[in-house]
């Protein structure tokens, strides 16, 4: 019987580290010097004007899983990896906290203020939003957003970058998202805008080690 209780034991402790190593073991192509992946940072760009949503996937019926498939056990170790550096971290306060920057960030956009964004943003995506919108002035163009509503908001990757905690959220939603040409414009307000399904994923980040609890929203992209 002792025999068989050390490799039984031992047989156990080879499934756990098969498990922990495809779990933690996994580092992203470009790099091996990072276990947890992250957006490219090619993807620092403002995607909002001229985003293309996606139509949503058939459905299809739902099945019960019995455990976490990789990708959420990427995410849920990056949390765990931030509380390790701040234990007041709580992923449901910020995911409501990131549905509101959300909403906030994409209706600052379309009206142009600079002043909201310049609170949100880090300082690269800030000059791309300011960018965009100088631009836009420059056309006679307006822009006009609705957010009907968000239909979730999912953590899909964290981690820690040094002192700094990096959180990527996928957010779906759906917009009415209608650029209005110059008013001298015979054709610049026919026709009814249709609500959209648009999905973005957004990484915030904060530094740990300061005495400022807001996020920024350092990275944007939305899937192709």
């Amino acid at each position: 019987m002792q025999y068989f209780d050390i490799i039984l034991l031992a047989l156990l402790a080879g499934f756990v580290l098969y498990r922990l190593g495809r779990v933690l073991g996994r580092r992203p192509d470009d790099s091996g010097s990072s276990m947890f992946r992250r957006p490219g940072r090619d993807d620092n760009v403002v995607s909002l004007p001229g985003r293309v949503p996606r139509p949503g996937p058939p459905a299809r019926a739902v099945t019960k899983r019995t455990e976490p498939s990789d990708d959420e056990a990427l995410a849920a170790a990056g949390v765990a990896e931030i509380r390790m550096q701040d234990p007041a971290f709580d992923v449901q306060e910020f995911v409501t906290g990131a549905k509101s920057a959300y909403e906030s960030v994409v209706t600052a956009f379309a009206k142009g203020d600079r002043d909201t964004l310049k609170r949100l943003l880090t300082r690269d995506v800030l000059e791309n939003f300011s960018r965009a919108i100088s631009e836009r002035e420059q056309r006679g163009e307006t822009l006009e957003t609705t957010i009907v509503g968000v239909r979730s908001a999912d953590v899909t990757d964290a981690r820690m970058a040094g002192r700094i905690a990096e959180v990527t959220v996928k957010f779906v939603s759906d917009i009415i998202n209608v650029v209005r040409k110059a008013k001298t414009d015979p054709e610049a307000f026919e026709g009814a805008p249709p609500v959209k399904e648009v999905t973005d994923i957004w990484t915030f980040v904060r530094d740990v080690r300061s005495g400022d609890p807001n996020w920024a929203l350092a990275e944007t992209h939305s899937p192709t």
